[in-house]
């Protein structure tokens, strides 16, 4: 039977760092930002959001592209306006994340980079979970090193994001600080598959 683990956590805590690892140990990832960044290109999925929020987004849409600061700007500050634009958007992932797990059926384990697991109650769908986790200082400053950030988006996605849930059982989660060296996070990666004969 085919494993399926999630890597989640908050924004700049390393989740693509723990991808990269796992892709280098030779492991298959779904990676959902950039399955997003693919979608956004979609004319269909352009179209919806130039439906929905033009009237409400000044420059939304440049050379048929979406300007994703204005859009992000926005919807991070209005919780129901972000709601809309995953309604657009999600149903696109889950259509990505099935064709992955169609694609690799003789894999005894997958992962899966969901950064919004709790927020959308997901656990339950998933094996194990890696959590990665960094301090508040150190997450700071590496999201405001990304293009186009800023202090207030950054509250604000913040905001919209769950920290690990208490109920979440022990023996299927694997907290992983990445503010430790790369190589202490592989070992503490393979450490743990291994001793699941993964």
């Amino acid at each position: 039977m085919m494993l399926k683990i999630a890597i989640t956590g908050r924004i700049a805590t390393g989740k693509t760092a723990v991808s990269k690892i796992l892709v280098d140990l030779g492991y298959k990832v779904f990676e959902s930002d950039k399955e997003v960044k693919k979608i956004y290109k979609d004319t269909i999925v352009v179209e919806a959001i130039r439906k929905i929020f033009s009237n409400k987004i000044p420059n939304l849409i440049e050379q048929n592209k979406i300007n994703m600061n204005n859009l992000g700007n926005y919807v991070f500050s209005k919780k129901s306006q972000l709601k809309k634009l995953e309604e657009i958007i999600h149903p696109y992932i889950w259509e990505k994340k099935s064709f992955f797990l169609l694609m690799h059926p003789k894999e005894k384990v997958l992962f899966f980079d969901i950064p919004l697991l709790f927020e959308k109650k997901l656990q339950n769908e998933y094996d194990y979970i890696f959590y990665t986790k960094v301090d508040l200082q150190t997450q700071k400053k590496r999201a405001l090193q990304r293009d186009k950030m800023n202090m207030r988006k950054l509250e604000q996605i913040l905001t919209n994001q769950t920290s690990l849930p208490n109920n979440i059982n022990s023996l299927k989660l694997l907290e992983l600080d990445t503010s430790l060296e790369k190589n202490q996070t592989k070992r503490l990666i393979k450490s743990f598959l291994q001793e699941r004969g993964l």
